[in-house]
C-alpha cells in the first residue's frame, strides 16, 4: 500500500534524488545518500503510521456514540410500546360470557350492566365492534318503517345476522308492524319473541292483512303487548292467532278502545297450544279474553298481576274466574299484588285451596 506523503517530506525526497542525481553524475553511486533517503522515507511512514491510528481511533469512537444512541432509542422505544394484548379469540370469549348475562328475557334492558358493557366493548376497536355488533342485535328494536327497510337491507349484506336476532320490539305508530311481517317473512331463522310496547295501535293504522305475513314466523313462542291500548278485541285475538308456535302471552297494561265488543269474538287458532300466560293491569275485556282463552288451554303457568286488595267485586271476579280457568293444569302461579302502603290478605293457603297445585307463589308490593 502506497503512503501518503506531506509536501516537507515531498521536497526533502526530490532534493534528495536531485542531490543524488547530480553526485552519482559526478562521483557515481554513495551509500551516504541511500543512508538518508531511507532516514526521510521512514520518518515520512512513521507520521502516517501515527495519522492512521488516530483515524481509526476516531472512526470507533464514532461507530460507538452511534451504537449507544441506537440503543438508547431501542430502549425509549420499548418503553413507549404498548402493553401486550390478549389474543383476538380470548377477547372474544370474554365478550361471549358478558352476552351470556344479558338476560333476554326481561322486556326492558334499560340500564342492565351487561348491556351496558357491551356497549363499551363495541367502542374499543374494530375487532371488538365486530364481535359485540353480533350480540347487541339480538333484540333489534323496530321504531317505525325505516328501521324495517334498514334492517331487511342489513339481512341482504350480512347474511349472517338472519341467525342472530332473537327478539323484535315494535313501538311508535304500529303500522310498520304490518311492513316487517310483510318484508322479513321467513328471514330471521331464529326469531322467537315479538315485543310490543308502547305503541300506538288504532283501527287505520295496520292492516290485517299483513298480520298474516307472521305465520311464517313459525319459531316464534312469545308475544309481549306493554302499555298498548288495542282497538278491537277481535284485531288482538286475529294478532294471537297470525302465530302458530306461540306458546307464552304477556299482557301488561294492555287496554281496549272498545269497551263492550258488537258481537262474540272468536277465540285464536293457537289457543290449545299455550302454556304460559302473563297478565298484570289489563282492561276488562282484555281479561274477559283470557279469561276464555285459559279456558281452551292447558296452562302450565301462570303471572297474575292485579291492583290494591281486591276491593272492587269486579275485579275480584274476573281475577278468580282466571284462576278457576287455569286451575286444573297450571302448576307454577305468581301473584303480584301491588297497593302502596298496604299488603294483601290473600294469603298463600287461599290462593293454594284455589289451584290445587302450587309450586310458587310470590308477592311484590310496590315501593
Amino acid at each position: 500500500m502506497r503512503l501518503p506523503q506531506g509536501p516537507d517530506e515531498r521536497d526533502e525526497l526530490q532534493d534528495v534524488a536531485r542531490q543524488e542525481r547530480e553526485h552519482q553524475r559526478i562521483h557515481g553511486p554513495s551509500d551516504e545518500a541511500l543512508l538518508r533517503k531511507l532516514a526521510i522515507l521512514a520518518k515520512s511512514i512513521k507520521r502516517n503510521v501515527q495519522s492512521l491510528s488516530r483515524r481509526v481511533i476516531n472512526n470507533s469512537n464514532e461507530m460507538d456514540e452511534h451504537a449507544s444512541t441506537r440503543t438508547t432509542a431501542s430502549g425509549a422505544s420499548s418503553q413507549d410500546d404498548p402493553a401486550p394484548r390478549l389474543p383476538t379469540e380470548v377477547c372474544g370469549r370474554i365478550i361471549d360470557h358478558v352476552a351470556a348475562g344479558l338476560g333476554l328475557y326481561y322486556p326492558s334492558l334499560a340500564g342492565n350492566p351487561n348491556l351496558l358493557a357491551l356497549q363499551s366493548c363495541a367502542l374499543v376497536c374494530r375487532d371488538w365492534y365486530f364481535h359485540t355488533w353480533y350480540h347487541l342485535h339480538r333484540r333489534v328494536y323496530l321504531r317505525d318503517r325505516n328501521d324495517v327497510r334498514s334492517l331487511a337491507r342489513t339481512l341482504r349484506e350480512r347474511p349472517r345476522l338472519r341467525n342472530v336476532v332473537q327478539q323484535v320490539v315494535i313501538s311508535g305508530v304500529i303500522q310498520h308492524l304490518g311492513t316487517f311481517a310483510a318484508m322479513l317473512a321467513g328471514k330471521l331463522d331464529k326469531l322467537s319473541e315479538i315485543i310490543i310496547e308502547d305503541a300506538e295501535w288504532t283501527v287505520d293504522s295496520m292492516r290485517m292483512e299483513d298480520v298474516g305475513y307472521l305465520a311464517t314466523f313459525h319459531r316464534v313462542r312469545t308475544l309481549t303487548i306493554m302499555n298498548v291500548t288495542v282497538p278491537s278485541i277481535a284485531r288482538l285475538a286475529r294478532l294471537i292467532s297470525a302465530l302458530p308456535g306461540l306458546r307464552n302471552l304477556r299482557c301488561r297494561g294492555v287496554g281496549c278502545s272498545q269497551e263492550h265488543p258488537i258481537s262474540p269474538v272468536s277465540l285464536p287458532l293457537n289457543s290449545a297450544s299455550l302454556e304460559e300466560l302473563d297478565v298484570r293491569w289489563v282492561s276488562p275485556t282484555i281479561q274477559d279474553l283470557l279469561v276464555r282463552i285459559s279456558q281452551a288451554s292447558r296452562l302450565r303457568r301462570l303471572h297474575l298481576g292485579v291492583e290494591g286488595a281486591l276491593n272492587s267485586s269486579s275485579a275480584r271476579r274476573r281475577s278468580q274466574a282466571l284462576l278457576d280457568a287455569s286451575a286444573a293444569s297450571v302448576e307454577v302461579l305468581c301473584l303480584l299484588i301491588i297497593e302502596p302502603g298496604k299488603v294483601s290478605s290473600m294469603d298463600s293457603d287461599t290462593v293454594y285451596f284455589t289451584t290445587g297445585k302450587l309450586y310458587m307463589f310470590a308477592l311484590g308490593l310496590s315501593d
